[in-house]
């Protein structure tokens, strides 16, 4: 796998990254991360350098966290769509194989009918 030199620019330092993602993607990363970081300093002026980067990271985590659970709770969403897709379907397969069964009876009554009407010299009897 291809390591990737990328220089960011976070919180005005410049630090180079060696890895397998493109420059493309380590950029956005970096520009979160010091857009993180400049929120915390400029609500938290009296913090050091070092509690500003532990809250960015956790800020960080946590919505990292919050995506992963919402991530996992769409899965579950899709999964359960399919399932009942499945049923679903099951059930309308059920119901048009018992239509054709049906289609099938009403056919045979009507030769059935026909044969009988033949039968008696084609009169149509009617009881009131």
């Amino acid at each position: 796998m291809e390591k990737n030199k990328v220089k960011v620019l976070i919180d005005g330092a410049e630090y180079t990254l060696v890895t397998a993602e493109t420059a493309e993607y380590v950029q956005r990363v970096a520009v979160r991360v010091d857009k993180k970081i400049k929120d915390i300093k400029r609500e938290n002026p009296q913090l050091t350098n070092v509690m500003i980067a532990m809250l960015a990271a956790i800020n960080l985590s946590d919505e990292y966290i919050k995506l992963e659970d919402a991530t996992d709770n769409l899965r579950k969403q899709v999964s359960d769509y399919a399932n009942n897709e499945s049923k679903i379907m099951a059930a309308l397969d059920e119901r048009s194989q018992k239509a054709t069964q049906l289609e099938k009876e009403v056919q045979n009554l009507k030769i059935e009918l026909a044969r009988c009407s033949s039968q008696n010299g084609g009169q149509n009897y009617r009881k009131y």
